[in-house]
């Protein structure tokens, strides 16, 4: 087995993008690659294991590797990791939406809040006039009916693989409409689905005679909420995507192939709790004037592809 130190100098830490670039370059080694920070020890090749490392900018980690090629995926690991793991280290980074300014450019003074009127902080620039429209999503029930393991495992494969589909037209669509860095968000999602740890999870529960359907729901909430229990919100807030993903196979499971969000015929503020990457992605310009959530602030990866869509957005201060 060998071993190595290195540090993270992300400026938000190992998150979904930086994590992908790390698991892309661990897949190419057969060697077993474990990643150690804190107490934790977890599978390299893992997205969804390693966003739960909740590493930080700074933060020091050691690569195990163990395995007849383990010389060579030490070396690719150091320097992946030393080249900033897809991310330019020398650009500035905020996560912030800057300060309202009033019309003199002045910094706006905080504005005294009638008693029927709700706060919110801004997730994205812009300002947007029009009737508002709220979004419920459609709540799945999920069978108990076990068909065996063998169908069982069919329906998963099948579910996943047109979900891969969705994803991968989803992840062209935002490279026509926003930059390469919007997109790779469902480059993210698409490692989550393909997470070994996470298929592993579901098979294990099909053997003991769940259906598909709540085999994938047990197991994606597990490590959704693992990921929600991070001290960093940014990498607490990947839990959104774990559920995206998560919804995405579950609602095909259920023979429900259309994740379209279904809007009146003139334009509109969506208000909802929550919006999801894929929700965000999939809005119609035409119909979507802004939009407002009760959860999610401007570092959700609902509110950077608003910005990229020039879609104002208001989020949750307790985000």
């Amino acid at each position: 087995m060998k071993q190595i130190d290195v540090v993270i100098h992300n400026p938000t830490g190992l998150h979904a993008r930086p994590a992908k670039v790390f698991v892309n370059t661990a897949k190419q080694f057969d060697s077993d690659i474990r990643v150690v920070h804190g107490a934790k020890k977890v599978n390299a090749k893992s997205m969804i294991s390693l966003l739960t490392l909740g590493v930080e900018s700074g933060s020091q980690i050691s690569i195990l590797v163990e395995g007849e090629d383990e010389d060579e995926a030490l070396a690719a690991l150091e320097t992946a990791v030393a080249t900033g793991l897809g991310e330019d280290h020398t650009e500035p980074h905020t996560t912030e939406t800057p300060p309202q300014k009033s019309a003199n450019g002045q910094q706006a003074e905080p504005v005294q809040l009638a008693e029927n009127m709700l706060k919110g902080i801004p997730a994205a620039p812009g300002i947007a006039i029009g009737p508002i429209y709220r979004l419920q999503h459609e709540e799945i029930e999920i069978e108990e009916d076990f068909q065996g393991v063998s169908d069982e495992q069919i329906r998963l494969k099948a579910a996943i693989e047109r979900a891969r589909i969705q994803l991968a037209t989803l992840h062209q669509k935002m490279l026509q409409t926003a930059s390469t860095s919007e997109a790779a968000i469902f480059e993210a999602h698409l490692e989550i689905l393909d997470d070994p740890e996470l298929l592993d999870g579901v098979l294990t529960r099909i053997e003991k005679q769940q259906s598909a359907a709540r085999a994938w729901q047990g197991a994606i909430d597990v490590r959704a909420q693992a990921m929600a229990k991070l001290n960093d919100p940014m990498l607490a807030g990947r839990a959104a995507d774990i559920q995206d993903v998560g919804y995405r196979v579950l609602r095909l499971l259920m023979g429900a192939d259309d994740q379209q969000i279904s809007l009146p015929d003139y334009p509109v503020i969506l208000v909802a709790t929550d919006l999801s990457p894929s929700d965000t992605a999939a809005l119609d310009r035409d119909k979507i004037l802004g939009f407002c959530t009760a959860a999610g602030g401007p570092t959700a990866h609902s509110a950077i592809i608003a910005r990229a869509l020039s879609l104002p957005a208001v989020g949750s201060p307790a985000a």
